[in-house]
């Protein structure tokens, strides 16, 4: 799948992030930005939810 392009929390900045890289989605505290881990151990804080960062990756559950 086509990596999908999101604004990094920090500077605004767009990040590439393919569905088979990522490890885990966690949500920030006010559930506007959330931390992505990707396998190769990056860390990303990108604009948006997590149900909706998942729908856009089209990762399930």
């Amino acid at each position: 799948m086509e990596p999908v392009k999101f604004k990094a929390k920090e500077d605004g900045s767009e990040v590439l992030i393919s569905p088979s890289e990522v490890v885990e989605i966690i949500p920030d505290a006010d559930m506007r930005f959330c931390l992505v881990i990707l396998k190769n151990e990056e860390k990303l804080f990108i604009q948006g939810t997590r149900a909706g960062i998942r729908e856009q990756l089209n990762i399930e559950n």
